[in-house]
């Protein structure tokens, strides 16, 4: 309801209206930014090259159930462009992780494990786990069918337990 009204908003002109729009999601696509590239800095560069892309095409919006859709379509567009630059999956090693050291020990395995599998893997598991996407939400943003998103999250959730073992193995060895 919020995002109907925000959306009609910025459509009518309201520049406000992005800085609304952008408490809504902004979180999330830097999350979903960074949990693609692995590197802060590009994340936050995703980030507001998606924003900035949302304010260009303000007249064009539609206050549907496609905008979030659509919202995390140019993110994924704009990671692939970035990844396709450069190999940015390697973990920095400045990435700043909070908590206790055994949690912080945790995250850099798993972004590394991650790291380790195919970008097709890796983004049904970023959509469907980590931000909690429903699998159609997940294959209309991929532009997959629904049982090919299925597939592939379940080899990709096999591929990275069989990561976590191998790295947690050598980590313990």
């Amino acid at each position: 309801m919020v995002e109907r009204r925000w959306l009609s908003t910025l459509a009518k002109g309201d520049p406000n209206a992005l800085g609304a729009i952008y408490e809504l999601y902004g979180e999330r696509i830097f999350r979903y930014a960074f949990r693609m590239l692995g590197n802060r800095a590009d994340a936050e560069d995703a980030t507001a090259e998606t924003f900035l892309r949302v304010m260009r095409r303000s007249g064009e919006l539609r206050a549907d159930a496609a905008f979030r859709t659509w919202l995390f379509r140019i993110t994924r567009n704009l990671c692939i462009d970035r990844m396709r630059q450069q190999k940015l999956m390697d973990l920095p090693p400045d990435a700043p992780y909070t908590g206790s050291e055994e949690r912080s020990t945790l995250r850099v395995t798993v972004q590394q494990a991650l790291s380790e599998l195919p970008a097709e893997y890796v983004e049904p598991l970023v959509l469907c786990d980590l931000e909690e996407m429903s699998t159609q939400e997940a294959a209309d943003i991929l532009k997959i069918s629904l049982p090919a998103l299925k597939s592939r999250l379940y080899r990709a959730r096999r591929a990275l337990r069989d990561k976590l073992g191998s790295i947690v193995e050598k980590r313990y060895e």
